[in-house]
């Protein structure tokens, strides 16, 4: 194999696929990236076993086709500091060869049959979606996913889909995010699809859209789910489990409610949460007609007041948050107002942006 490549393009595809490269593994070759030369373009690909990556560069001059599987790493290392444009790789034996103008580096390799195999995308998608739109939905509910839980469902998001409209549903258990899109096309209609996609896969798939305007095609398995971009593919396996019942969550009950400019409302809760500690973390939400009041106090760090006007609709209450959890969401809210629909101190607060986003937070105990 014999390729010479745009060093920037070459570092992107290494950055992109490197992101899925298992950081210890009794398996060597899953530290390593297989890199395929052929049909004007190299592919290199990744994989932990859980998630794969396929990803195309077609900036690129093919002079031998051929395939090699490299150690991740080395090769990233040694094209991040490259100083040149262009770098050739060339492979012989269980050698790659990686060239600049004055530099030659030598990497062993191993064999690429040994590289588990990774699925293609074949056939017509059963979802696409705009990449843009499908960026969205990922920054408006990978937060609120669960880092680590004995519950693994909680370990993922929940995509559902139905009749050309796609809904993503995250929780840890404490606040629920769900966040509603148009599909392109649906080959799956009424019926649907649901499954729970991993944190990594959907940080990735982010990652992997270069252009909002891209179509992202969608397969959906029953252990697997398959992203396709123009650039690349991504292969991921579905969380075991079963998810929370969700519905059950979002409070129906309602009989108070809060309307604020969302920018306005976000700095309110930043300057209340300012004097809150790891061992206080909550700000006090008085609310009645006049607007709110935010209180905050720790006995290390002293007390915080801000006074905020805003339309509020019901009887006087007062309940607590944490502010970061306000805050997350409020952050990737893509509408300037706002509204928190409230019950009683003890119950969950219903916090909405726009037609296509909601977000369930509990309330916090504050002595």
């Amino acid at each position: 194999m014999k390729v010479i490549c745009n060093r920037g393009a070459l570092l992107e595809a290494l950055t992109v696929t490197g992101n899925v490269v298992a950081a210890r593994t009794p398996k060597p070759v899953l530290q390593c990236l297989k890199l395929t030369a052929a049909d004007d373009r190299l592919t290199v690909a990744a994989t932990d076993l859980e998630v794969a990556v396929r990803y195309s560069d077609s900036q690129v001059q093919i002079e031998q086709a051929g395939e090699a599987l490299v150690p991740a790493d080395k090769l990233r290392d040694i094209v991040r500091e490259s100083i040149d444009d262009t770098l050739s790789i060339e492979v012989t034996g269980d050698t790659a060869h990686v060239k600049g103008q004055d530099a030659h580096f030598k990497i062993f390799t191993q064999k690429p049959s040994e590289f588990p195999p990774i699925p293609d995308f074949d056939g017509k998608a059963d979802l696409e979606i705009a990449g843009g739109l499908l960026k969205q939905l990922i920054g408006q509910t990978l937060f609120a996913a669960a880092r680590e839980s004995t519950r693994y469902a909680f370990n993922g998001v929940l995509l559902v889909s139905s009749a050309k409209k796609i809904s993503f549903i995250s929780t840890d258990g404490r606040r629920l995010a769900q966040a509603k899109g148009d599909l392109i096309s649906d080959k799956l209609g009424k019926d649907g699809a649901k499954a729970i996609v991993p944190t990594k896969a959907l940080a990735l798939i982010d990652k992997l859209i270069d252009d909002a305007e891209e179509t992202v095609a969608i397969k959906v398995r029953e252990n697997q789910v398959i992203f396709h971009t123009p650039s690349a593919t991504l292969t991921s396996n579905l969380v075991e489990g079963q998810f929370p019942p969700y519905d059950d969550v979002i409070p129906k009950d309602t009989d108070k409610k809060m309307i604020a400019a969302t920018a306005d409302f976000l700095s309110a809760i930043r300057r209340a949460a300012l004097l809150t500690t790891e061992e206080s973390k909550g700000v006090r939400m008085a609310f009645s007609k006049k607007g709110i009041v935010l209180t905050s106090r720790s006995p290390e760090a002293g007390e915080a007041t801000i006074n905020f006007p805003c339309k509020f609709e019901g009887a006087d209450m007062e309940i607590g948050f944490n502010p970061n959890f306000l805050t997350d969401a409020l952050r990737v809210v893509d509408s300037d107002e706002i509204s928190l629909e409230l019950t009683a101190p003890n119950r969950p607060g219903l916090l909405r942006g726009g037609q296509n986003f909601l977000y369930v937070i509990m309330p916090v105990n504050l002595q």
